[in-house]
């Protein structure tokens, strides 16, 4: 019989799909929606309270029974309190938009970057959009700072001290639990914030404001000033200016890599490997790009992993194999908190497609304690578990070079901390990962529907634990260089990743 396994596989690539729902519940709900900025939820369909309860204490029910992060990371009574607050604050029919929003607190708190809520299927919005942020911004330790941005009146390096005199570390705060994130890691939070609209977000789905909009700044002289701004105006465009740093100017770019750029520094024994969300394609890409690095005889090699937000984990198995010093391992074991997660008390919740790849690709295995150990089918692909053949032809020895940043998950935080721990002299340069460096809660994402409201739940059924020998529990991998970047480094496009990369090898 063939097996089916590609989507067995896929520990879910959030960043490169990211559908941001917001956050909070405000009591001035009802004086906004009056005013017209929610004004989509008068006229659409409301859930009822009782199927909202109802839902939410299934959803209790499956994660405290099923969850790989259950207890890992948030204390179970710490996270039952939250449930509690979450159902308590639901005491009137909402919006799907504002349900999802009510519950993201509750999945933040679990602390695992692959649970994450979505509409039903077939949901379609309905009424205006929500008012557009004059500017976006660069969010690192809880500030922010304006990048690009559309009004005269700011400017790029601004400091935004507080919005309608809320101070801006309490935006932050709020925007951060807009999205489930793994363990204690902040970097991805920064991400979400600075990149997809999480701090727009905040503004419109937590504290439901209309412009125009009351702003402090302090500019980059340390002078503070207030300023009040309109919204974006419909079909209007953010003043991105074109980049003033051509970063590829000293490259040459390598043929027959397809969508995985490799670059050659020009006069020197350097390469650039871009790598992206793993694709069953690149396995061939790898082979081309290090039989070119070895044919040139390159001696620095920068590995970007960066924005790679995982995907199939044995593709990321290909890659390592020419990078380790010896055969490798890339996941030490695979467990789950039942005996088979693919017969339980909620299977009826669970999307069969999924549940079929998953007894396709892994069986049950013994109990351990709190978990009971998955047994990995081996296919044409190989093994899971144990070590590992390197690839036999133009395997890399020289130096290397790993960038990192707060969007490297998942299936590409496991093979960083793979990496790590079975190259000697590799250095990472960047922002922690937002993959955990001990573990991962994913393989199998399901899709766990709700019932009453039909809202869906990415749903990790197994907790995949890593090669790392020596991790910060709940945290990322970090890295021994560490980067950070300016608002002007943004709005110029400059890479200062890369650059200390190559100061590290000149």
């Amino acid at each position: 019989m063939k097996i089916n396994l590609k989507s067995v596989f896929i520990i879910f690539p959030c960043l490169c799909t990211l559908f941001i729902v917001g956050g909070c519940h405000q009591t001035d709900t009802k004086k906004q929606n009056i005013a017209g900025t929610e004004s989509s939820d008068i006229i659409s369909h409301k859930l009822p309270v009782k199927a909202m309860h109802d839902d939410l204490t299934i959803l209790w029910a499956v994660i405290k029974e099923m969850h790989p992060a259950y207890g890992v990371f948030t204390p179970p009574d710490s996270l039952r309190r939250t449930f509690d607050h979450v159902v308590a604050s639901i005491n009137q029919p909402l919006s799907e938009t504002d349900f999802i929003a009510h519950v993201y607190p509750f999945i933040s708190n679990l602390r695992c970057g692959h649970t994450q809520v979505k509409y039903p299927v077939g949901y379609k919005p309905s009424g205006p959009s929500s008012p557009r942020l004059p500017f976006e911004v660069l969010v690192k330790n809880h500030h922010a700072w304006i990048t690009n941005h559309y009004s005269n009146e700011l400017n790029t390096g601004d400091e935004i001290i507080s919005m309608n005199n809320t101070p801006v570390a309490a935006i932050v705060d709020h925007g951060y639990d807009l999205y489930g994130g793994d363990g204690y890691n902040e970097t991805f939070k920064e991400v979400f914030l600075s990149e997809y609209g999480g701090f727009e977000d905040a503004c419109n789905k937590y504290y439901h404001w209309l412009p125009p909009y009351h702003i402090t700044l302090r500019n980059k002289q340390g002078k503070l000033k207030s300023l009040v701004v309109n919204a974006l105006a419909p079909g209007a465009t953010l003043n991105t200016p074109a980049a003033k740093t051509n970063n590829l100017a000293d490259w040459t770019e390598a043929k027959d890599t397809d969508h995985l750029p490799l670059r050659f520094l020009k006069g020197k024994p350097t390469a650039w490997f871009v790598t992206k969300p793993y694709q069953y394609a690149d396995t061939n890409i790898y082979k081309e790009a290090f039989k070119q690095i070895h044919q040139r005889g390159i001696k620095n090699l920068i590995l970007d992993m960066r924005h790679n937000t995982g995907g199939d984990i044995r593709v990321a198995i290909r890659l390592l194999s020419f990078l380790a010093d010896s055969s490798f391992s890339i996941v030490k074991d695979v467990k789950a908190r039942i005996p088979n997660p693919a017969i339980s008390r909620f299977e009826r919740y669970f999307d069969t497609a999924r549940t079929s790849s998953f007894n396709e690709g892994f069986e049950p295995g013994p109990e351990d304690g709190t978990y009971y150990h998955i047994k990995f089918r081996p296919t044409a692909w190989g093994q899971l578990y144990g070590r590992l053949p390197l690839y036999k032809s133009d395997h890399y020895k020289g130096k290397l070079v790993v960038l990192i940043d707060g969007a490297t998950f998942s299936s590409a935080a496991l093979f960083t901390a793979a990496l790590k721990a079975q190259r000697k002299d590799v250095v990472f340069v960047g922002r922690e990962t937002a993959g955990n460096e001990q573990a991962c809660s994913g393989g199998t994402i399901q899709h766990l529907t709700l019932p009453n409201t039909h809202v869906i739940v990415d749903f990790p059924w197994m907790r995949f634990v890593s090669a790392a020998k020596r991790y910060d529990f709940g945290r990322g991998i970090m890295p021994e260089y560490p980067v950070e970047y300016s608002p002007e480094d943004i709005v110029n496009k400059t890479d200062p990743d890369l650059q200390k990369a190559l100061s590290l090898i000149r």
